[in-house]
């Protein structure tokens, strides 16, 4: 089992210990079976090439003994489609057979052979030649494993180039690295505080994004934070480490788990984690350095990708502050005229209602003078949060100028902007204002609606809710009138 902080360099010596024996001789399978089996390695056996081939194709063994001489199918024939079936990495076949003459020999290394072997079967010839063998195929695994790491790698890099946005880049990396490590689970989590993280991408879940963990359930992380090294746990549920959390895990008996630090001026701004199912041998100290290197490759991109998404921010801020006023968050007057103009062009399109409530705080400038104008300021902040809760979310809420405001109410007729501006009314003085003493606010309301008479354009509509509220202002205050 591999240590805390240390990672073995596994050997991989149990993916070498398969011999397929395809030999139609019960005695000659018996004998090397028993070589074999004697010098710890695994054997299945196939009485004719087309079960073998078939055979081969399941299991997957690294080396095929192979006898020419068969009923069917001969020796050569099937050789010739163990090279046709473009495994990888490609298994050795050694022939053996009780022809020793050269023209034999010749022909069997043509049809892809990689050895031959004269019967009768010398026991030491035998397991020195598969040996061999197995280097040779575990060196073109090796050949194919760091090809793959290359090209994922490569991958990962072109990604994090062709997109800035977070999501996009962190995904990718973590698909990637859980394809190449057969990953059940693969993350990425951004440590926050001592025992707060967030999980920013997960392979298994492509729709988390940000989720808050709490550190102290994952000791695992924490010791990779602490230490700034590769962790590797072979079976987290029998692990040390993991005692003060083992009811929490027990599900996850024979789990394997690799943790690699992203580190940044020597500190741990998150890791890479990896849960796959390997408790045998854990994971190899080449897929150890490839995280490595993406853990890396993914500090810059989660740095990239921060950056991106505050410059975003920075821009979309700039262009709310564009259209909103500074004081009340509403909108401001010119996004008002704006948003009128489309909803006017669109209501004549397509034949449908709209209105608009004009509204004025009444006697505000003896709420500045009396208060002053910081309490104005409030009373304006507090009237326009009591508007925005009030009305429907369709409706567009603008600060029109000093203490008037404006709503536009799309598909809506005047009996129904009627009521919604009575339910302003109420709902602004029956409220309680800050700062004010015995000092009750009220509005004046103007509505006025399309289609109307002598409503043909936006402007049309705006001053007659204008002279509807000035109507208003000279009828008593805190009333609605509506425009004729």
């Amino acid at each position: 089992m591999a240590t805390e902080t240390q990672i073995l360099d596994i050997d991989r010596a149990y993916d070498n210990k398969k011999v397929l024996i395809v030999d139609d001789n019960l005695t000659s399978k018996a004998i090397l079976e028993d070589i074999l089996n004697q010098n710890g390695y695994e054997t299945r056996y196939a009485l004719d090439g087309k079960e073998g081939l078939r055979i081969l194709a399941e299991w997957k063994p690294n080396v095929v003994l192979l006898d020419l001489v068969m009923p069917g199918m001969d020796g050569y024939g099937v050789c010739r489609q163990i090279r046709e079936m473009n495994q990888s990495p490609r298994p050795s076949v050694i022939i053996i057979s009780v022809k020793d003459d050269k023209s034999s020999i010749v022909d069997s290394l043509a049809c892809g052979a990689d050895d031959f072997i004269v019967k009768p079967i010398d026991e030491a010839e035998l397991v020195a030649r598969v040996r061999a063998q197995q280097r040779i195929v575990e060196f073109y695994r090796e050949i194919e494993e760091d090809k793959r790491s290359l090209e994922t790698i490569l991958e990962i890099t072109t990604a994090m180039s062709a997109t800035l946005d977070p999501s996009e880049v962190l995904s990718a990396i973590v698909s990637k690295v859980a394809s190449i490590t057969d990953a059940v689970r693969c993350s990425i989590v951004l440590i926050a505080k001592e025992d707060e993280a967030y999980v920013l991408a997960s392979h298994e879940d492509p729709s988390v994004k940000e989720l808050r963990i709490d550190l102290s359930k994952y000791p695992e992380i924490k010791k990779v934070v602490s230490t700034k090294i590769p962790l590797a746990l072979d079976d987290i549920s029998t692990h040390p480490l993991m005692s003060p959390v083992k009811e929490s895990i027990a599900e996850l008996g024979g789990m394997s788990v690799l943790i690699v630090p992203i580190v940044f001026n020597d500190e741990v701004l998150g890791t890479l984690f990896l849960r796959t199912r390997r408790r045998l041998h854990g994971f190899a100290k080449k897929e150890v350095d490839f995280c490595r290197i993406v853990a890396n490759a993914s500090f810059h991109a989660l740095r990239n990708a921060r950056l991106f998404e505050k410059v975003v921010k920075e821009k979309d801020y700039l262009k709310e502050m564009a259209v909103k006023d500074h004081l009340t968050s509403l909108y401001n007057h010119n996004f008002f005229y704006s948003r009128l103009d489309e909803e006017f062009e669109r209501a004549v399109r397509y034949e449908t209602p709209l209105s608009l409530i004009m509204m004025d705080i009444d006697n505000f400038k003896q709420i500045n003078d009396t208060y002053g104008h910081r309490v104005g300021d409030l009373v304006l902040k507090e009237i326009s949060a009591t508007i925005r809760r009030a009305v429907r979310k369709t409706d567009i809420v603008a600060r029109y100028g000093g203490e008037e405001f404006a709503v536009i109410l799309p598909h809506t007729l005047q009996k129904g902007a009627v009521e919604e501006a009575e339910r302003l009314r109420e709902s602004i003085a029956m409220s309680a204002y800050a700062g004010l003493v015995n000092h009750k606010i009220t509005v004046s309301l103007g509505v006025a609606s399309y289609p109307q008479k002598g409503a043909m354009n936006s402007g049309d509509l705006v001053n007659h809710a204008d002279d509807a509220l000035y109507k208003a202002k000279w009828g008593g205050k805190n009333c609605v009138k509506i425009a004729e």
